[in-house]
């Protein structure tokens, strides 16, 4: 967009922008732009959505036109969830169903991770219904060290079993990383969470340390606005162990046992907050192929149209083939 371009610009202006800017660019290639591409969608329902002015739906809504856009263009969806009935584990293998090239029905739009012992829970139907759609489930044994019986459901309850849980998903999290290309985040709970961090905040780290192309979205707030305010070398209380200790009175005891069982890669909210205060918006943009100022822009926006294009923008610089 040129200069000149960007006062009195409407979302209508916007969503043609969008579609302009992919066409334009992959010229005769006008699908298929992110082809063999993993993009991985962490996103999970933000605790103050409603006070942004916003709902759930709107979120939904938002990451539905984004996956859309990334279907339609052959990239691969990578996300790590559970089997909640309207989840977005659900929700994603509908869209990769609705969406995909009807020509390519045989290939696999979504691989879907699920850490142990969730992944205990999946059903023979759940496997069909996920082959039907272009999914992959993809199931991840918990460390071996742990020394557990694979075939019980450890129920995420005292701090043996929460242990299990934490190391099981951090497993997860990091095999799901190694077959990432780029990353997108929206939302997300702060509290009460059955890994060692935040589920959104530990894989943000796992991005960021592997400099992939990564893009932050904060319109819906969540432990992904903390991320960012992280970013931009801020200390939100959220990124600290006595906050969440104060949300959660078991959590401080957990994060003792936690750390009296590991040599490393201890909890510590000190070490995380100042890798994201050191990481700089530079290196961030030289990864994500938008300027600063447009990251910044992608930050604050609530313009959805507006999203899109910069994250379709960024991804077009650094997967398009």
């Amino acid at each position: 967009m040129k200069k000149e371009d960007k006062k009195n610009v409407t979302t209508k202006d916007l969503d043609k922008l969008v579609t302009k800017e992919l066409k334009d660019s992959s010229k005769e290639k006008e699908i298929y732009l992110f082809d063999g591409q993993n993009v991985a969608i962490s996103i999970s329902d933000s605790p103050e959505i409603e006070n942004l002015g916003f709902s759930l739906a709107h979120q939904r809504n938002l990451i539905t036109e984004i996956t859309r856009f990334l279907i339609i263009h052959g990239s691969c969806l990578i996300y790590g969830g559970d089997l909640r009935q309207n989840g977005y584990t659900r929700m994603f293998s509908n869209l990769v169903h609705q969406y995909r090239p009807s020509k390519e029905a045989g290939k696999l739009f979504f691989k879907n991770y699920f850490s142990f012992p969730i992944h205990l829970n999946l059903k023979t139907t759940d496997i069909l219904e996920f082959k039907k759609n272009g999914v992959l489930p993809v199931t991840v044994e918990p460390p071996a060290d742990l020394g557990i019986d694979q075939s019980k459901f450890y129920v995420p309850e005292g701090n043996d079993n929460l242990f299990i849980w934490a190391e099981s998903l951090t497993k997860m999290r990091q095999k799901m990383q190694s077959n990432t290309d780029a990353r997108i985040f929206t939302g997300g709970s702060m509290s009460n969470f059955k890994g060692k961090y935040p589920g959104l905040l530990e894989e943000s780290i796992l991005a960021l340390e592997n400099n992939i192309p990564v893009y932050f979205m904060g319109i819906f707030g969540g432990i992904t606005s903390r991320i960012i305010e992280g970013l931009n070398g801020k200390k939100p209380e959220e990124l600290t162990i006595e906050w969440q200790s104060s949300q959660n009175e078991n959590y401080k005891e957990f994060v003792s046992h936690y750390n009296s069982k590991k040599s490393e890669d201890k909890i510590d909210y000190k070490l995380t907050r100042d890798f994201l205060n050191n990481y700089t918006l530079e290196r961030l943009s030289k990864n994500n192929g938008l300027s600063i100022a447009e990251n910044e822009r992608l930050f604050n926006t609530v313009h959805t149209s507006e999203i899109i294009f910069l994250i379709m923008k960024g991804l077009h610089k650094t997967l398009s083939k």
